[in-house]
Formats: C-alpha cells, sequence, structure tokens
C-alpha cells in the first residue's frame, strides 16, 4: 500500500521534473528617425516567423510595442508617399525594456 508521508515528497519530485517555461516578454519603445535625425511618422512592424507587432509613431516619431517574446526580428518601416528603406534585423532580449531607433531612411 502507498505511504502517505511519501506523497508530498513525490509531489515535489514531480514539479522539479516537469520543465517549466517562464514567459516575460519585452516592451520595446521605438523611435523613428528621419535622415537629419529628426522625428518621423510611420509605422514600424517586428517581424519573427508568424509573429508580427506593429505599430504607428506619434509625431513626436514614438510608439509602444508590447508582449514582444525574445529573438531576432526584422523591421520594416512604411511612410506614407515613401519608398520602404531596406529591411533590418534587431536582436529583441527575452525580457525589460528595449529603446529601439530606428532609421526611416
Amino acid at each position: 500500500m502507498f505511504d502517505r508521508a511519501w506523497f508530498p515528497v513525490s509531489a515535489l519530485l514531480v514539479l522539479l521534473l516537469v520543465p517549466m517555461q517562464a514567459r516575460a516578454d519585452a516592451k520595446v519603445l521605438v523611435e523613428l528617425k528621419g535622415p537629419s535625425g529628426s522625428a518621423v511618422e510611420g509605422s514600424v512592424q517586428l517581424t519573427k516567423g508568424e509573429a508580427k507587432h506593429r505599430c504607428t509613431t506619434d509625431k513626436a516619431g514614438r510608439c509602444e510595442l508590447s508582449g514582444v517574446a525574445g529573438g531576432v526580428y526584422t523591421v520594416t518601416v512604411e511612410q506614407a508617399g515613401k519608398p520602404a528603406p531596406k529591411e533590418k534585423s534587431v536582436v529583441i532580449p527575452p525580457s525589460g525594456e528595449v529603446k529601439l531607433i530606428v532609421n526611416a531612411s
């Protein structure tokens, strides 16, 4: 028969042996800059596989992305009436707050 004294110990072992993955996503503070370094309006998208995060900047060239999992992302910029610049790659850490300055040119 099962000895009840071992139940807490066996439950603890199960918890320790089951791999647990903590998920803490990053907050990305985006600044979009023009050729002269001044703020510009537009939209910025981070893409990693099927994951897409997009924000539209304000007049100060800023926007914010929340819940971005860590990894390597492709950055694309769109501005009204302007050709799209080359895509760039960035690395987002798995957690914390990141300031991403993107040149629109």
